[in-house]
């Protein structure tokens, strides 16, 4: 009986260890991760482009088992795995972590979100995040993410806010490829002026101080799920398993709006032109029109409903400060959604109030004769 239980349990000891070797599998097979940005705008600065801003802002990173393994004692499936939760991926010449991170073993799939964002507004790295939520659902296509309380800094308004297709894969293709979205809307301002018709004189100089915006959202909370118009990839050329496209839905605080002067974009020095006289306090960052485009300003903003809003601008002629205030909700353009690029072309063209004046004759003279 003593050698058959030795047998036994050798036996044991052997099987244990070869499971071992398959689930920690650590040659050559790391968790590795690239990036790419769909439909990509330019956007941390708005008026990068929106890789720049991933790579700038970099990104946090949730995986949970998408398997169930007999040979061990705890859940797997739903689980997050390896400690992989708000972990953060950060660019320097490739897209890496702190420590590497292995899969599981053959066959045996991840569940993979991200989110790119401040860091601070996502919290400690590698702890429970107390603004993004994910729920990784019986299947990768019914998971869902929340993204609550997300508040656009109207004295800063930069900071982007991406999130990626969800993925599930396994270590038959080491990269997770990682395909994120612009879930803000990019607001810009483009201002130009007329050429002069008067060939007698110069044409009056004109410059853009200030844009005034009120009672526009900053705060609103973020839903994420399947987008049932996409595809799902299953092409194992590329994906191993399956890459979800992903639908936002924004939760708007009305209540939580702001008036605030956008003219952050422009620091550029101007002269203003002598002679005509002005009380203004005039801007020495303004920007100087000509008849070609140019962008002031660009926002990133809540996508939100700008019926009834307007925008202040105040601009100077020669030297002279005006105030025109325009709608926002312009050509049936109702709302503000997510990954759009909205641009407002403006053309502030000086109409000047001349004289000509002109002497009419006397009509129908009177003579009248005096005695005394």
């Amino acid at each position: 009986m003593k050698k058959i239980f030795i047998v036994a349990l050798a036996a044991t000891l052997l099987a244990v260890g070869c499971q071992k070797t398959e689930i920690i599998n650590p040659v050559g097979n790391a968790i590795a991760f690239s990036t790419g940005l769909n439909k990509l705008t330019k956007a941390s600065d708005a008026d990068s482009t929106g890789t720049y801003n991933l790579q700038e802002q970099n990104f946090r990173v949730w995986a949970y088992g998408a398997y169930e393994d007999e040979n061990t004692l705890v859940n797997e499936m739903n689980e997050i795995y390896d400690h992989i939760e708000n972990l953060p991926v950060t660019y320097t010449t490739s897209w890496g972590t702190t420590k590497e991170y292995y899969w599981p073993g053959v066959g045996k799939d991840l569940k993979f979100f991200a989110v790119s964002a401040d860091p601070t507004f996502l919290g400690t790295a590698g702890a429970t995040s107390t603004t993004v939520d994910v729920t990784p659902g019986a299947s990768i296509e019914e998971a869902t993410m929340t993204v609550k309380g997300f508040v656009v800094d109207p004295n800063s308004p930069n900071e982007d806010l991406m999130v990626a297709d969800f993925v599930q894969q396994n270590q038959d293709d080491k990269v997770v490829d990682l395909s994120f979205h612009h879930t803000l809307s990019k607001v810009e301002f483009v201002f130009k002026t007329l050429a002069s018709t008067d060939t007698t004189k110069a044409a009056p100089q004109v410059f853009v101080q200030k844009i005034l915006v009120k009672d526009l959202a900053t705060k609103g909370t973020l839903t994420v799920s399947r987008d049932t118009a996409g595809t799902i990839a299953t092409d194992s050329t590329k994906y191993i398993a399956k890459v979800v496209p992903v639908d936002f839905t924004w939760a708007v605080d009305t209540t939580s709006t702001f008036t605030a002067d956008f003219s952050d974009d422009w620091l550029k020095t101007v002269s203003y032109p002598e002679g005509a006289d002005s009380t203004a306090v005039l801007d020495t960052t303004a920007m100087e029109l000509t008849v070609e485009p140019q962008t002031f300003t660009t926002w990133l903003m809540l996508p939100q409903t700008i019926t009834g809003k307007k925008v202040e601008v105040t601009y100077v002629i020669n030297k002279r400060q005006f105030t025109s205030i325009f709608a926002l909700d312009k050509a049936n353009l109702t709302a503000w959604t997510d990954n759009q690029r909205i641009i407002y072309n403006v053309t502030l063209a000086p109409n000047i109030i001349s004289f000509n004046p002109t002497v009419e004759e006397w009509a129908n003279p009177t003579n009248k004769e005096f005695q005394n």
